[in-house]
């Protein structure tokens, strides 16, 4: 058994970077159906919350793993509850 080394990050075995990127694609399809209900633009959503436009339109791409404090603020600035941002993540299919 290896050492983890703390505050150092450790690569993701595959399995597992594929069941994240699962999740980031379903978040960011999700973000994207509110704010296009909401009419908003990319750029008026990350002025709402606080994010730079390129962030906001990496996370609707799913190519970002944002942090729970930046699905809080991107949630505020759609005017929904972070919880309906979570809703339409799949069920995990991989046991660890």
């Amino acid at each position: 058994m290896t050492r983890v080394i703390v505050n150092k990050p450790q690569p993701l075995e595959a399995r597992f970077a594929l069941e994240r990127d699962r999740v980031q694609a379903a978040f960011g399809s999700r973000l994207r159906e509110f704010r296009v209900a909401k009419q908003l633009t990319l750029e008026m959503l990350a002025d709402r919350a606080d994010l730079h436009a390129n962030y906001v339109g990496a996370v609707e791409r799913g190519e970002r793993n944002l942090s729970l404090y930046n699905v809080w603020r991107i949630a505020h600035g759609l005017g929904i509850a972070p919880a309906d941002l979570m809703q339409a993540l799949p069920e995990r299919k991989i046991q660890a």
